[in-house]
């Protein structure tokens, strides 16, 4: 798992694959314009614009990804999330392979919240919990960049 702030994102293109056509490809649809929730695809993965507010962490599971690595950039807002090896998860619905999801239940210690301005990217050894919050609700807009595993 790797939280940073957004400036320093770049300092990880090199164990994020096609980190720079995926940022490339934001920057070129904002030039265009306000992010529209939904899909955008690039040569080398996809990103989604997702907005919301967050649910308690006594709700929902974990998840976690085998294909891609997920990078998820606050525009707007905050979440909390949480994480946990996967290995010290109890899977709860097995993985999906055209969502590319497996579903997790466990203990939430380790919590943090990610603001306007930051970003987290979870591996597939990580089970995060995103959109969530200890005490109050929070409302956030995001991209969630795909960028494919390499094997």
């Amino acid at each position: 798992m790797i939280i940073d702030s957004l400036e320093h994102i770049g300092n990880y293109a090199p164990i994020l694959p096609n980190l720079k056509e995926g940022l490339a490809a934001i920057k070129a649809a904002q030039a265009k314009g306000e992010l529209e929730e939904g899909r955008y695809d690039f040569d080398g993965g996809f990103f989604k614009v997702q907005k919301g507010v967050t649910k308690p962490f006594t709700e929902g599971t974990f998840e976690a990804h085998r294909k891609y690595i997920d990078v998820q950039i606050i525009l707007d807002g905050s979440e909390e999330i949480a994480w946990k090896e996967l290995k010290e998860l109890t899977e709860v619905i097995p993985y999906d392979e055209a969502k590319d999801m497996a579903r997790y239940t466990g203990t939430f210690e380790h919590q943090i919240k990610i603001t306007k301005g930051m970003f987290w990217a979870a591996f597939p050894s990580d089970g995060h919990k995103a959109i969530s919050h200890s005490k109050e609700q929070q409302s956030f807009t995001k991209i969630i960049l795909k960028l494919p595993v390499e094997k």
